[in-house]
């Protein structure tokens, strides 16, 4: 039982909600699984550079003001980021509007001093958050922000950590880039939202435009043929289930305990440069590389007779396929929109392809532990196949995708507990949100406008990272690419800590730097 089901909401916050609509489908799935303890939390987390002056210690409450004050001005750029939910539990939960919202409940200020471990410290926060808890659903909306600050050094890294039901992975980067170029809007200490008052209570809109569900703006067209494969994957008895050997049998569901492990490593922008470049001779992407090195890692992991294929998923943003200037919703710029837009699609490597693999790894160098060529080859053609999926996903846009068929499901909470008695499908997922946008945009583009806020008075974004919390009842390891524009990219792995060593999950993060090391140095 997850935390805030013993906590009474703040009857001040809520004796003048207002009924705002129901979760959509997919909202009401993330809500089921966060309810049912099967998924916990999302985070973006950024570096900045902050403008010089504000790294001595006089000056921390400015900084604290400023942060502040543009994470408030985000917040009331968001409505999702205003809004309680009511009957969390129920078939049917609702959202709710908030008088007002605390920054005192919602953000953490860690000061550090010089001698510790930065690293370290991030490393610590991050799989902490991500595994945390959102108290006061009704009262509360579901998100919180640990600023790590070191003393007498030019480090500063905000990390948002939120609870899917309010949005999605891609939400994440859209906060941290409107937070960005906050930060460096010109006058930005002439805002007086938050310094008039000195208060860290914001006062939130009464009728707050909630951005719709897809389905609501969106047709998802379902043919007969791919209503019956849901159904048969859904309903089916659960023996015939296990006759699929993609299934990753391996990794049964394990409800208990609930932990994550999160690792994560960095690749320097030289190499990522050239890691694309030979993406894109490969007629591949970085999204289909890695799932072709996961591949690779768990076959060389794991008996071919316990996994002998594997299925794999890649999250896919749907806004591209959402239209601008819908008659119902004119305001909404989906692009930009922080909600839950995000569908997955899966990538079957069968048999013949995983034995061919596996001969491979038998005849490879035990003490060499890069790719010998042929095995590299076939990477390759792996990632130039997943590529494939992928285009084939987005020309087809929302034509039978699963999204379009949760509407067939009344109650979410009961699905999701029956889901945790089937077989796992999924050995990975890929779930990137692409590139952080940290390039500061000005009404007026001149070069003087840019002068204005050059040097010591920017703020700079050297480093982005994307990190999930486990999802006991999806795939046994998530792993998450982010880079910010022009700087390294940042790799996380995520898996549940009882559902295999460590030192397994710690070799699939260790296989897909040292390879995607090897690719860099070899192009």
């Amino acid at each position: 039982m997850l935390a805030f089901k013993a906590k009474i909401a703040s009857a001040e916050n809520n004796k003048n909600s207002k009924l705002l609509r129901k979760l959509g489908n997919n909202e009401a799935y993330q809500l089921a699984m966060y309810t049912l303890d099967q998924y916990r939390g999302t985070s973006v987390a950024c570096r900045y550079t902050p403008p010089s002056h504000l790294t001595n210690s006089e000056f921390r409450a400015d900084l604290v003001r400023m942060v502040e004050t543009a994470i408030a001005d985000v917040v009331l750029q968001h409505p999702v980021l205003q809004v309680g939910i009511i009957d969390a539990e129920s078939k049917n939960p609702t959202w709710v509007t908030l008088q007002r919202l605390d920054l005192h409940e919602h953000i953490t200020w860690r000061f550090l001093n010089a001698s510790d471990n930065f690293e370290e410290i991030s490393k610590e926060v991050t799989a902490s958050e991500i595994d945390g808890v959102f108290p006061e659903l009704e009262s509360r909306p579901g998100w919180r922000i640990v600023v790590l600050c070191q003393v007498g050094t030019n480090l500063l890294e905000i990390n948002f950590t939120w609870n899917h039901p309010h949005a999605d992975g891609m939400s994440g980067k859209i906060f941290q880039e409107d937070l960005y170029q906050r930060l460096n809007k010109p006058n930005r200490q002439e805002d007086k939202k938050q310094e008039s008052i000195g208060s860290s209570i914001i006062m939130l809109p009464a009728a707050p435009q909630l951005p719709p569900p897809i389905e609501e703006i969106s047709k998802l067209p379902l043919n007969l043929s791919f209503i019956a494969k849901m159904a048969w994957e859904e309903f089916g008895p659960a023996s015939l289930a296990w006759t699929r050997t993609s299934l990753a049998r391996w990794a049964p569901f394990r409800m208990s305990p609930y932990q994550t492990q999160f690792r994560a490593f960095d690749i320097k922008n030289d190499s990522l440069s050239k890691i694309l470049i030979a993406c894109r001779r490969e007629k591949s992407t970085l999204t289909s590389l890695l799932h072709g090195l996961a591949m690779v890692s768990l076959a060389a992991q794991l008996d071919e007779k316990i996994a002998p294929a594997f299925e794999s998923g890649t999250t896919v943003d749907m806004r591209r396929f959402i239209p601008s200037n819908h008659p119902s919703y004119p305001w909404l710029i989906p692009k930009r929109t922080m909600g839950n837009y995000v569908t997955v699609m899966s990538h079957e490597f069968d048999k013949m392809l995983v034995s061919q693999i596996c001969d491979q790894l038998w005849a490879a160098d035990d003490q060499n532990p890069l790719l010998p060529p042929k095995l590299l080859l076939q990477v390759w053609k792996i990632s130039a196949r997943v590529r494939g999926d992928i285009e084939h996903k987005i020309s087809t846009g929302l034509k039978n995708d699963p999204v379009g068929a949760m509407k067939f499901v009344g109650d979410w909470r009961q699905a999701m507990s029956d889901a945790a008695k089937r077989p796992r499908q999924y050995s990975w997922w890929v779930t990137g949100v692409g590139v952080l946008d940290g390039k500061p945009k000005f009404q007026n583009e001149a070069s003087s406008a840019a002068d204005n806020i050059a040097g010591e008075n920017t703020w700079a974004v050297h480093r982005a990272q994307f990190a999930l919390s486990t999802e006991s009842t999806a795939a046994a390891f998530m792993i998450s690419p982010m880079t910010a524009k022009g700087e390294r990219l940042s790799v996380g792995v995520s898996w549940q800590d009882c559902i295999c060593d460590v030192q397994m999950g710690e070799r699939v993060a260790a296989d897909l730097q040292r390879w995607l090391g090897q690719i860099a140095d070899e192009s």
